[in-house]
């Protein structure tokens, strides 16, 4: 990789900022209270199949030294609907590291790293050693795709879809706000539990 395909693949990559992709609605689950217990259970939203999610920023780290230059850039997610923030099982970050001692050459990874605030079902007792819940956790996205970058719909697409699932995108809307209500109560009795 030489010092323009370096500097453009970050281009290239930072240029998804404000992307929405239409994500499978089977990927996602809600937080929801079951006879005592804290389960995630899937959707059913009429027919309703996917959920707009927008590549809302990218976080940037950057760490220099004599040897080399190194930038990470971690995507961060949202759902178009209600600009929450999304929680994914793992922090996807690309990493990109100018090497300018010795021999001077460049580097790309891909770093998959697992996320501690993404909850799994359980009972209290679960939860105990977890870190405490955020109202983000309300629905959570068990994120399969190996690719870190979305995949844009079709403006035309994307504008039909709104049109057409405006009912049922308010209905994920609400069960949202019903689910940040259950996070917050799990919260409230992890902090009692610790």
């Amino acid at each position: 990789m030489n010092n323009s395909e370096f500097y453009n693949t970050i281009r290239l990559i930072s240029s998804h900022k404000g992307m929405i992709a239409l994500i499978n609605i089977n990927e996602f689950k809600r937080l929801k209270r079951i006879n005592g217990s804290y389960k995630w259970v899937p959707f059913e939203i009429g027919n309703l199949k996917a959920i707009p999610i927008k590549t809302t920023n990218f976080e940037e780290q950057f760490r220099a030294t004599s040897e080399m230059v190194k930038i990470r850039l971690t995507p961060t997610w949202t759902f178009l609907t209600n600009q929450r923030q999304v929680i994914t099982p793992n922090i996807e970050t690309f990493e990109f590291t100018e090497h300018t001692k010795y021999k001077p050459h460049y580097t790309l990874f891909r770093n998959i790293n697992p996320n501690h605030h993404f909850l799994k079902s359980g009972s209290l007792d679960t939860f105990i050693n977890k870190p405490l819940a955020k109202t983000e956790n309300a629905i959570q996205w068990n994120k399969k795709s190996n690719s870190t970058l979305l995949v844009p719909a079709d403006k035309l697409l994307l504008k039909h879809f709104l049109e057409n699932y405006e009912n049922e995108l308010k209905e994920f809307n609400q069960l949202y706000e019903e689910s940040s209500v259950t996070a917050r109560e799990l919260r409230d009795y992890q902090k009692r539990l610790k």
